[in-house]
């Protein structure tokens, strides 16, 4: 099977600023991987964002585009990890952004105050509860979600991603996470790759396999950006093919790309910064 890109887009909703750094985490399905070499030595997690390369050119571009939502996250880094993140955030919404996160949750309780000042949705990542399943996947082996989860505000996404490790378990994590009433929905992804697709194709074809196998029992309910809805465990879960969706943004990465595609590594390789 292939990956087939929908270069249809939407209009832009959002817009992404991803850190480069170090991550505290190392999964091996993370779409930085595709363009390790290039993105390897960049280090903007202790630089103040003032002089961040072209930032305020971005920022410029969203309000041109009437984009106001914004979401720390990172190629090569997580998104609480970014030293002035509190500055960021209250600059940000100081001039009518909201702010938002996408995060593995490492950092979370340390950050929650900050966490909590954010206006738009906080998006965790927990791929296992198996700390063994973690430790195989590269994410943390053990986080205390619920104390974590409760503690993010009353607009929280959970992500899955299915991969060969955790397939025979996303069931049991929709139904762990169903238990937090502030969890809106679930985002349950399929690997993303522009590069790597030999490496990850059995990655692919294993959530193509389970989507089908679910679907038989939970019938689709609706469509969110081209992802297919289904009520499991009472939760509301999208089935999310990254590039097949429809849903646009606008990418800004700390060493100065900036990028008006959807597509992340298509748009950092157009696009770099010199």
């Amino acid at each position: 099977m292939e990956i087939h890109k929908n270069r249809d887009r939407a209009p832009y909703t959002f817009a992404n600023i991803n850190l480069l750094g170090r991550c505290n985490a190392n999964c091996f399905f993370c779409l930085g991987k595709d363009i390790e070499d290039q993105l390897n030595g960049f280090d903007q997690m202790s630089i103040p964002f003032s002089e961040w390369k072209n930032f305020d050119k971005f920022l410029t571009r969203c309000i041109e585009l009437n984009v106001h939502k914004l979401y720390m996250t990172g190629q090569t880094a997580d998104g609480l990890q970014y030293k002035y993140l509190e500055e960021l955030v209250d600059y940000l919404q100081s001039r009518d952004f909201t702010v938002g996160l996408r995060s593995n949750g490492l950092l979370a309780l340390q950050k929650m105050s900050i966490i909590n000042k954010m206006k738009d949705e906080i998006a965790y990542s927990i791929h296992s509860l198996r700390p063994e399943i973690n430790k195989l996947i590269g994410a943390p082996i053990h986080l205390d979600w619920e104390k974590i989860i409760p503690a993010s505000g009353d607009n929280v996404r959970v992500s899955i991603v299915v991969n060969r490790y955790n397939s025979e378990e996303i069931l049991d994590i929709i139904k762990y996470i169903s238990q937090f009433k502030n969890v809106r929905y679930i985002q349950v992804r399929r690997i993303s790759t522009d590069l790597r697709f030999d490496l990850l194709k059995e990655d692919v074809e294993i959530y193509e396999s389970l989507y089908n196998n679910i679907a038989t029992k939970y019938p689709k309910v609706g469509e969110f950006y081209l992802s297919q809805e289904h009520i499991i465990h009472n939760m509301r879960c999208f089935f999310w093919r990254t590039v097949e969706t429809n849903i646009n943004s606008l990418n800004y990465f700390t060493d100065g790309t900036c990028s008006d595609e959807y597509f992340v590594v298509e748009g950092y390789l157009k696009n770099r910064a010199r």
